[in-house]
């Protein structure tokens, strides 16, 4: 009796919901949890939910491979192992906590190192557990690291447009480093974090998002737990000055007109919220001012997916912020600034430095692979995948996949338009691949494919133009380089298209670890499209999974090891730590994209055969039919005096493995009937816009 009426008071004096009545409110982690902690489940509905899990995850392409992943040759626990159900089946159902049920699931998400693996919140869907979407967690400092590899703390004035009052010690060492935090490395406590709440499998990607989300975040995209936000953060700076300081949190209101607009821009900027250097050197308005008149602004601003300039300073810059677009007029912007970039850039002879900024994807078909034969145009960029066998991938197939997947020997669509509820061969017929005694089974290996008109349109704006060797390109990747972005970088990293540098991520980690980007997969946002009836929608969830895994270009179709776990590591590393497009950034990687061209004159990266030297003089050396040469980088890091096959003739593709060109079918098809091969309308669509914005700009 004694304790139930303990239990009465404690409900009676613990915070609800509803007492934030007002617009906002700046409240303590301990006081905003008795609000979360109120927000109930009930065991049928975290039954259901965990069936519907179990359900849907027989389509996640990579569910078999986590439980005994294939490791890469520097760590025999790179890729973390996971059993999916067995994980799930742990999770306590009986709780009637919805942050605690929910937590449980994003761990388990999290362990898996997929961000594509997505479960969270609906707010649209205003079911009670939408409540969680409205706190927001913040430190009042931002992190930034210079180019000696030093970190300082920024004050925040202001989080969501609200202002929040910053210590007096932030202040006063704005400009002094921090030499620890909790009595460690100050970088400990970015690793640490990233290890254990981003979803990422590369620990420089981690770094680069947990020096983001370390400082500020909404608790239904990362549900921190209450004790790690409770847990005091002392700081000491290099001065001597230190500092004890503790999370708080932001409730907003339902109705708040104001969070409901700075929600909206953080999902349009998504983890590209990134630090304005400026704020570490003088103020936004001063910055601003400044470069209103000068040669690198307007022309690329952060709100642009992509942009491109040419500056006195003899390179040429390509920044592509996110392949993410909503409809067909954002694939026309996108499409026709990509041409105009390419117009801008063949006026000169210039080198180009290619910068992809926290990017996290988007639209692979045909975005991702217009960049990559835009950066190097004899790429194959028809991409090889296969699904995993299941009753809801073969709802997902039946729904749209199956009419982009084509037959890689015929160039065919797998299942024509007019008949897409049936699945040929191909699905019916699948591939068993063991990892270990694992049994994994897939579809026979589709490709994914740019149309042929539209690499008719490229090779043909090329040839008329002036396409750099693999030599004069620079590609910067972050290593969060996400989804359609690493689709680009491994691309251009297996054909040798690119000298590829890594910036950002943790600045004492190891470069042999820096990989160029993450997770080339194809993916679902949620379920709801395939299934309305699913049990996320009914609780206020929703759902979204990885569905094609890709594999490395073999023109025999026989992989085993999809690319999500064969790292692809950088060439070079450069000592910047931070990206904003203002004019002291850009010409700080101008001036690291000349020093590395020039020592690619003599110089190269002895663990990267693919980079070859193109040279004509090869060409009748080698004495491959429609093949082209260049100079071998030998194991000494200097270039070679072997001839190597560099790539093939259009309508041709660089059979590596075999050392040979062969027909690309698509472009030489077996036969008239055969070459029939079912192009989607809307990319069809898109390439007679595209065929407009070519026509304009020539």
């Amino acid at each position: 009796m004694l304790n139930l009426f303990l239990l009465f008071i404690t409900f009676s004096l613990s915070k609800q919901c509803n007492e934030y009545n007002q617009g906002y409110e700046i409240d303590t982690v301990d006081s905003a949890f008795e609000c979360i902690e109120s927000i109930e489940t009930t065991e049928e509905e975290n039954n259901d939910i965990i069936t519907g899990l179990k359900y849907y995850l027989e389509a996640y392409v990579f569910k078999d491979i986590l439980k005994n992943p294939p490791q890469p040759s520097f760590s025999n626990n790179y890729y973390e192992k996971v059993d999916i159900d067995e994980q799930l089946n742990k999770i306590n159902t009986k709780t009637t906590s919805m942050y605690d049920f929910y937590s449980q699931i994003k761990n388990l998400i999290i362990s898996t190192r997929d961000s594509h693996l997505a479960f969270n919140v609906d707010k649209d869907l205003n079911k009670p557990n939408s409540e969680l979407v409205y706190f927001y967690y913040f430190l009042p400092f931002k992190i930034y690291i210079d180019n000696n590899k030093k970190m300082y703390l920024i004050p925040r004035n202001e989080v969501l447009d609200i202002p929040i009052d910053v210590p007096e010690e932030i202040v006063n060492n704005e400009k002094v480093a921090v030499k620890t935090i909790n009595g460690e490395d100050p970088f400990n406590i970015i690793r640490e974090f990233g290890k254990k709440y981003m979803g990422l499998k590369c620990p420089h990607a981690q770094f680069t998002l947990a020096k983001d989300y370390l400082v500020k975040g909404y608790l239904g995209f990362t549900p921190l737990s209450k004790e790690y936000l409770n847990t005091p953060i002392s700081i000491t700076w290099e001065n001597g000055e230190s500092l004890t300081i503790n999370y708080k949190i932001i409730k907003f209101n339902r109705s708040n007109q104001k969070f409901q607009q700075a929600l909206e821009r953080s999902k349009r900027r998504g983890i590209r919220d990134r630090l304005k250097i400026e704020d570490f050197e003088e103020t936004n308005k001063t910055r601003t001012k400044e470069n209103e008149n000068n040669e690198y602004q307007p022309n690329c601003s952060p709100e642009n997916k992509i942009c491109c300039l040419t500056t006195s300073n003899k390179v040429n810059t390509f920044i592509v912020n996110t392949f993410d677009v909503k409809n067909e007029n954002e694939q026309t912007e996108f499409t026709a600034k990509l041409f105009e970039c390419v117009n801008s850039f063949d006026s000169n002879n210039y080198p180009i430095q290619v910068i992809f900024p926290k990017n996290n994807g988007g639209l692979v078909v045909p975005l991702a692979q217009l960049v990559e034969k835009i950066i190097s145009p004899y790429d194959d960029v028809d991409f090889i995948g296969s699904v995993r066998i299941s009753d809801f991938t073969e709802d997902i197939m039946k729904v749209d996949y199956s009419t982009i997947m084509y037959n890689p020997e015929t160039c065919e669509v797998r299942e024509k338009e007019n008949n897409p509820k049936i699945l040929g061969e191909w699905y019916t017929k699948p591939n068993i691949i063991k990892y270990g005694g694992v049994e994994h089974k897939v579809s026979q290996p589709s490709t994914l494919n740019l149309p042929p008109l539209m690499k008719f349109i490229i090779n043909d704006l090329y040839s008329s133009y002036n396409p750099r060797k693999p030599t004069e390109v620079v590609v910067y990747t972050d290593s969060f380089c996400y989804s359609a972005c690493s689709w680009v970088t491994k691309g251009l990293k297996e054909w040798g298209g690119a000298i590829i540098v890594g910036f950002d991520g943790d600045p004492n980690g190891k470069d042999d670890e820096f990989e160029v980007g993450l997770s080339p997969s194809s993916n679902i946002q949620t379920v709801s499209k395939y299934d309305d009836k699913n049990p996320f929608t009914q609780y206020g969830y929703k759902f979204g999974l990885t569905v094609i895994e890709t594999y490395r270009y073999n023109y025999e179709y026989n992989e085993s090891i999809p690319r999500e776990f064969l790292t692809d590591m950088i060439d070079e590393r450069v000592n910047i730590y931070q990206f904003d497009q203002t004019e002291k950034v850009i010409k700080e990687f101008e001036e690291e994209t000349k020093k590395i061209i020039e020592k690619y004159q003599t110089k190269c990266n002895p663990k990267n055969k693919r980079l070859v030297k193109r040279d004509e003089k090869c060409d009748k050396e080698i004495n491959i039919e429609h093949g082209h040469g260049g100079y071998e980088c030998g194991d000494n890091g200097e270039w070679s005096t072997k001839c190597v096959l560099a790539y093939c003739d259009d309508g041709y593709k660089f059979d590596y493995i075999n050392n040979k060109c062969i027909e690309d079918v698509c472009v030489n098809p077996p036969t008239e009937s055969e070459s029939d091969n079912g192009t989607p309308n809307m990319t069809v669509n898109l390439v007679m816009i595209i065929i407009g914005i070519i026509t304009l700009i020539l």
